[in-house]
């Protein structure tokens, strides 16, 4: 079963959207060590999490690694999470099955399998990207975190990901606005993408979608919070 993994911004500067979360009352983690950071979290207790990172414009050339190493699909993609301006851009959905996740490791290297996932995901009659996406990278506290994931072809649709191994997320996180856990998502989803989107989402009822005219999250509804905040393009809500 399918549940929401987190919600990804991409912002131009990674620095000043970090001071304005923690003014806005989060506590946030940084996904690497010292300057090497391009993205960091805040974590809402078991459930799905917050993403928010950075690609500067000198990485564009990797458009065609990305393209050479792991075809089209994958490509569009990062191309969109590259292209997205200070904004909530993506989202991400993960096996609630744990069973169904296999960590492997010839004692150097771990890799994350979720190809019985993948064949899930095609058994929904939706295709998806050939390869799936084998990453590492360094925690705040140096340590490596491995993670694998997939993408559907149509590559506006949510991204379908590993949990970290080893465990990221906190079992609990203090804010100081009071949140403790993401209560919903809400995305508006054009004709083209709905069907799709509706078989990927459907086991989720804390992802509520809208019919329009095009494909993107509206509001980011969360437990807890004291009172909306306004971050980029969308409005994070105060639910009780």
């Amino acid at each position: 079963m399918l549940k929401i993994s987190h919600i990804s911004c991409r912002v131009d500067d990674l620095y000043e959207a970090a001071n304005y979360v923690e003014k806005m009352g989060f506590t946030i983690e940084w996904g690497g060590t010292g300057k090497k950071s391009n993205n960091f979290f805040v974590w809402l207790g078991e459930g799905a999490f917050l993403e928010i990172f950075s690609i500067g414009q000198k990485f564009a050339p990797l458009i065609l690694f990305m393209k050479l190493a792991y075809g089209s699909i994958p490509a569009k993609k990062w191309w969109k999470w590259f292209s997205a301006k200070n904004e909530w851009c993506d989202f991400a959905l993960e096996e609630g099955d744990e069973n169904k996740t296999k960590i492997e490791s010839d004692g150097k290297h771990i890799l994350v399998n979720i190809e019985s996932i993948k064949e899930d995901v095609r058994a929904m009659g939706i295709n998806v990207s050939s390869k799936t996406l084998h990453w590492k990278r360094k925690n705040c506290r140096g340590e490596y975190a491995n993670y694998s994931f997939f993408v559907p072809e149509n590559f506006r649709l949510p991204f379908i990901v590993s949990r970290y191994e080893p465990r990221q997320k906190p079992y609990k996180v203090t804010h100081k606005n009071g949140a403790h856990k993401l209560a919903y998502i809400k995305v508006e989803t054009s004709k083209n993408e709905y069907n799709e989107m509706e078989k990927l989402t459907k086991n989720d009822k804390n992802i509520i979608l809208i019919k329009g005219k095009r494909t993107h999250i509206l509001e980011i509804g969360i437990y807890g919070l004291k009172k909306d905040i306004s971050i980029y393009n969308a409005i994070l809500k105060a639910v009780d």
